[in-house]
């Protein structure tokens, strides 16, 4: 009896410190060999899942028995009974396995001889499986205290299995918790990115390198929806090469995924190309590049499809549900997002060609002026890029080259059109264009950022210009730059009283006059702006 309870402790000691569920199995059928001489033992976990028995583990069972055993041995019709009686939660001991109808017609005669004992594997008054232990050789009957050894044995196992079972959930769910909060929280930086900015290109850019992030996938596509055509506006790929039919700007046509999902309005998903045996022509050439799994979402707003995000994978059965479902929030901020820029974009341009109208009745007062404010917009704009300004202020010197010479509405006709150079009288009521255009767009709240660069763009950087005689960088940097822009269309102009410059004559003015009357970094970029544009032929 001591002998047999030191086995016990110990085994009950080897158990606990194991921490991996095949080993804790392992190590019960080990230590029941070990401390009561069976033959074997069986161990069948249920599944929880399945609620059924998962295959069963054993490491002592001859490896000719092991297809036999893989489930419990018990006839079919009679599993109800063995699930039955485990519910009772106590041992089944089986002594005459050949009269038993519990055991499988097949295995009465491998069982012959052989007692069985059927421990339930109990934690916190629940079944989590159950232990098959067959009598040893010599003892084949298994005594009451041998049995109730294996009793002990088997309930610790199941208790150590239960606490590594909790610990392993525990951590999946807090794995599970983090991705999930991974993807609110790029949920809402992809909103406040999106919602943030006007610019389709922007909101495009952002969405593509956030669904990235949270979705492994090698091809991601974004394809608009252009007069009733899908257009592709975007692709990004890792790893494989993006076929030709897949480039920015070209058209999507016929029973593709993405031309199907974007004509039904509703997700297509493929999680295996290569078992499909006719493949559209798109999607047979990324079928091609090394993708397997494909999923396509459009782009739904206002319920109108407005495009689709196509995304790919090398490795087939990818895009799981919850990937899915981000990705599916994504793409509806997008569409919103899209649709937003596209209303924002409409009402922009008819803003702007109503002050386009206003500008060109301006020019058109005088055969000599018509189209310069346009000009003016046009290499103000290019090069506020090439100094690598931000957005808002390119539309601001955009908007202040085009309405620059607003103010001209105001002055006398005949000024305008004199054939030849203004006299000292006729110079001072031109002057005052600058602050007639101010007081004429004064009320036009989206024009209030616009109207330094429209004041001062006669200001010069000496600091003798007018109206206020700024002088360097106290001259706003938009009106520098309408300054140069303004100044290059007059110089090349024809003139009633002058010849045009040539552009390369006018360019060498700008520099001679660097620092006196232009910033000299706003002629630098306009000239580094000037030569590209020459070297490509373009005027």
């Amino acid at each position: 009896m001591p002998e047999l309870f030191e086995k016990y402790r110990e085994g009950i000691d080897r158990l606990t410190g194991l921490a991996d569920v095949e080993e804790v199995l392992k190590g019960l059928s080990r230590l029941i060999k070990k401390t009561v001489a069976s033959r074997w033992t069986v161990v069948y976990l249920l599944d929880r899942e399945q609620r059924d028995f998962a295959p069963g583990r054993s490491i002592d069972l001859p490896y000719r028995y092991l297809p036999l055993f893989r489930q419990p041995p018990v006839a079919s019709d009679k599993l109800p009974l063995l699930k039955a009686i485990l519910r009772k939660k106590k041992p089944l001991f089986v002594t005459d396995a050949d009269h038993w109808e519990l055991v499988r017609p097949t295995l009465r005669t491998i069982l012959q001889g052989v007692n069985l004992l059927w421990v339930p594997m109990v934690v916190r008054n629940h079944v989590m499986g159950v232990v098959l232990v067959a009598g040893g050789k010599s003892n084949p009957l298994l005594s009451p205290r041998e049995i109730t050894v294996i009793k002990g044995l088997v309930s610790h196992a199941a208790l150590v299995t239960s606490h590594i079972r909790l610990f392993d959930d525990s951590l999946e769910m807090a794995l599970d918790m983090a991705r999930r909060l991974d993807v609110i929280f790029t949920l809402d930086e992809i909103n406040k990115a999106i919602s943030s900015s006007l610019s389709p290109e922007k909101i495009i850019e952002t969405a593509m390198e956030q669904i990235e992030r949270i979705v492994q996938c090698d091809f991601a596509g974004i394809f608009v929806e252009e007069k009733g055509e899908l257009i592709v506006k975007t692709v990004h790929a890792d790893g494989i090469t993006v076929p030709p039919s897949f480039t920015s700007g070209a058209t999507l046509v016929g029973g593709c995924l993405a031309c199907v999902a974007f004509a039904k309005g509703k997700s297509r998903y493929v999680p295996q190309l290569s078992t499909v045996k006719r493949l559209h022509q798109f999607d047979r050439a990324l079928a091609k590049a090394g993708i397997e799994s494909m999923l396509a979402i459009p782009l739904v707003s206002k319920d109108k499809t407005k495009g689709v995000l196509m995304l790919g994978n090398t490795q087939a059965g990818q895009f799981v549900r919850e990937e899915a479902f981000a990705i599916a929030k994504i793409t509806a901020q997008m569409a919103v997002a899209l649709e937003n820029a596209r209303l924002y974009e409409e009402m922009r341009s008819l803003f702007i060609n109503t002050v386009a109208s206003l500008a060109n009745a301006i020019d058109a007062k005088s055969p000599w002026t018509k189209g310069h404010s346009e000009r003016v917009m046009h290499v103000s704009e290019n090069i506020a890029k090439e100094m690598g300004l931000d957005e808002a202020m390119i539309e601001r010197v955009r908007l202040g080259g085009l309405l620059h010479d607003i103010g001209k509405i105001g002055v006398i006709e005949a000024l305008l059109e004199k054939p030849e150079t203004l006299s000292e009288d006729e110079f001072p009521p031109m002057r005052l264009h600058p602050e007639k255009g101010v007081a004429i767009l004064a009320p036009i709240e989206q024009l209030q950022d616009v109207l330094p660069g429209i004041l001062h763009h006669h200001e010069r950087y000496d600091g003798t210009g007018y109206p206020q005689g700024l002088k360097g960088g106290g001259i706003p940097l938009e009106a520098r730059i309408i300054t140069v822009a303004d100044s290059f269309d007059a110089m090349v102009a024809d003139r009633p009283y002058k010849k045009g410059f040539s552009p390369d004559e006018a360019l060498a003015e700008l520099h001679r006059y660097a620092g006196i009357q232009f910033d000299p970094q706003v002629v630098e970029n306009f000239a580094r702006y000037f030569e590209r544009m020459m070297k490509k032929g373009l005027s």
